[in-house]
């Protein structure tokens, strides 16, 4: 049997169903939940862990910092991650963030970049809004609801959490880039060999998942709800079923343009440097 250690933000439907249904047989996982993309890139670079389920962009900051510099995107585990930016009660339009403070995980890399380029299109430079680091999705939702900050990008299951707490939808990352990427796993190259057998089991088993939950979402839906998850978050994750867990390039070079926007280093980057596609199940 192998084993894979790795970090997460929230479990991924894919896993969820594949335990549910008994598809994990040759993989002992030890996932567990962190709170911030930088405990992530900490936990990959000391070599706590052999692999992330992160935001893509990420990639693209992690690589320019002091450490490994050699990490890849082998596999996109959703086909989009549903995102929301959520506000205080009294706001309305993305145009009410002039002054605002935005929660956000890091100041640079992850979903914060796609927040940035919408408030770039919209003549809202960087120097009108404050960002404050809080952590992950659950760390965000937290601070929001307490009052910490004025908006922020919640997915499923919080931004349904949100809602009945009575805060505002101000946009959707999917209404204004329909190519926006899901989540990717994520290792360093230099340790594909030592890992490429448990990696390549557990992909394996993930896209068998994906392929049950394409042909009975019914068994799915309960997979997802037995771990808890709300009906509407359930609804959201099943709509991000990938239809192949090769990392999209039409989605990664999205991220690249919206880093461009954004003016962030890391945005000369290419797909090819940053996707490895080598331990994808083939045929």
């Amino acid at each position: 049997m192998h084993t894979l250690h790795l970090h997460w933000f929230v479990p991924s439907p894919l896993a969820v169903a594949a335990e549910a249904w008994a598809l994990t047989s040759s993989i002992e996982l030890h996932a567990q939940r962190n709170p911030s993309s930088e405990a992530q890139f900490e936990a990959l670079a000391s070599g706590q862990v052999d692999a992330v389920v992160t935001a893509i962009d990420n990639v693209m900051d992690w690589n320019l910092r002091a450490g490994p510099q050699d990490l890849r995107v082998i596999a996109q585990l959703e086909r989009t991650t549903p995102l929301t930016l959520v506000g205080r009660r009294d706001l309305a339009a993305l145009e009410d963030l002039r002054g605002a403070t935005l929660l956000v995980d890091a100041p640079r890399n992850g979903f914060v970049v796609a927040l940035r380029a919408m408030l770039a299109e919209r003549d809202i430079t960087s120097d009108a809004y404050a960002l404050e680091m809080v952590g992950g999705v659950k760390e965000r939702f937290d601070a929001l609801v307490a009052g910490r900050g004025d908006a922020t990008l919640l997915g499923p299951p919080f931004d349904v959490m949100a809602f009945e707490a009575g805060l505002s939808r101000l946009a959707s990352v999917q209404a204004l880039y329909p190519e926006f990427p899901g989540q990717g796993l994520v290792v360093s190259a230099r340790q594909l060999h030592r890992l490429r057998p448990a990696l390549s089991s557990w992909l394996a088993e993930l896209d068998r998942a994906r392929q049950h939950m394409g042909a009975d979402p019914d068994a799915a839906r309960q997979a997802l709800a037995r771990e808890g998850f709300p009906a509407p978050a359930v609804e959201a994750m099943l709509s991000t079923t990938p239809v192949s867990l090769c990392p999209d390039r039409v989605g990664v070079e999205l991220l690249i343009t919206q880093r461009r926007k954004a003016g962030l280093p890391g945005a000369d980057t290419t797909y090819e440097q940053l996707v490895e596609t080598s331990v994808l199940p083939r045929g």
